[in-house]
């Protein structure tokens, strides 16, 4: 007897292998993968839906320097967003304590959406952005190796 394929959604592959001998008559055994990406966490959850300035990883005006003295009592792969010191008021930048020190990455709004660094893929929002960098190594040379992990809260005084 031979099985029927089963209906296969859109996410769902079925591998048949045949048991057949030449002298049997076939025999088919269903093999089910699931093959859906998965959106594996490495960092702490935030919500994208959470506006930017609502964030607890969202700094405001920091500089540079004070974005450093934050990370530098912090593991690595922490992070804070922050305004940017130069460019207009919608320009931002992402800091982040690295094993050989911190990188500070210009985050830009274009007509496309919000760019990390000069070539990230655009997002819709900052919130977004680092959502999917929680889940993804960064796409920024010199940290190719790296996910953000851990959001450093703003302290309010």
């Amino acid at each position: 007897m031979v099985d029927q394929p089963r209906s296969q959604s859109p996410k769902t592959v079925e591998s048949v292998k045949s048991t057949e001998s030449p002298r049997q008559s076939p025999k088919r055994a269903a093999l089910k993968l699931d093959i859906k990406p998965k959106m594996e966490t490495l960092g702490e959850t935030i919500d994208p839906s959470i506006p930017l300035e609502e964030q607890k990883w969202y700094h405001g005006k920091l500089s540079r320097q004070d974005a450093e003295l934050v990370l530098r009592q912090c593991e690595e792969c922490s992070y804070l967003v922050r305004q940017s010191e130069s460019g207009s008021a919608k320009d931002h930048s992402l800091s982040l304590k690295s094993t050989r020190g911190f990188m500070h990455m210009k985050i830009v709004k274009h007509e496309e959406g919000y760019i990390l660094g000069e070539f990230s893929k655009p997002f819709s929002n900052i919130p977004k952005m680092i959502d999917f960098y929680t889940r993804n190594k960064l796409n920024i040379k010199g940290a190719e190796h790296m996910a953000l992990l851990q959001p450093i809260p703003s302290l309010l005084l």
